[in-house]
């Protein structure tokens, strides 16, 4: 990575999401197309990119920025909630959180709920759905 540039950087970062976020299991339907070996597999990669992303702020403060103005709806669900427990992007991540949590579409509107009552502090996080 080192030798592609700043911007670059960004973009394999936001590329390498992108990749592992469609290779997880989102919708009810999606645990007969992908398997849960492959599915736990790309969860493990994400989660371990989170972390990358996240021990620099001015990568994440970049890679974030692109990633609440992805079309996917879980896509910026998830950058939202990064930008949140990171304490960037704060008036961009609570407005797309708050659009989220009025769709019709119930587990992406129930995370947003959850997500922003967790940062507002109106939910334990460790209370049970």
């Amino acid at each position: 990575m080192n030798n592609l540039g700043v911007e670059g950087v960004i973009k394999e970062y936001i590329d390498r999401y992108l990749d592992l976020h469609s290779k997880t299991c989102r919708k009810p339907g999606d645990y007969e197309k992908i398997s849960l070996r492959k599915h736990n597999k790309a969860m493990r990669e994400l989660i371990s990119l989170y972390d990358e992303i996240n021990s620099d702020r001015g990568l994440a403060e970049e890679v974030y920025s692109e990633l609440l103005q992805n079309a996917d709806m879980d896509v910026q669900l998830s950058a939202a909630a990064s930008c949140l427990k990171l304490n960037i992007h704060i008036e961009d991540a609570t407005e797309i959180l708050e659009r989220i949590s009025k769709t019709g579409h119930s587990m992406a509107a129930t995370n947003a709920v959850r997500v922003l009552g967790v940062w507002r502090g109106e939910i334990d996080p460790d209370k049970p759905w």
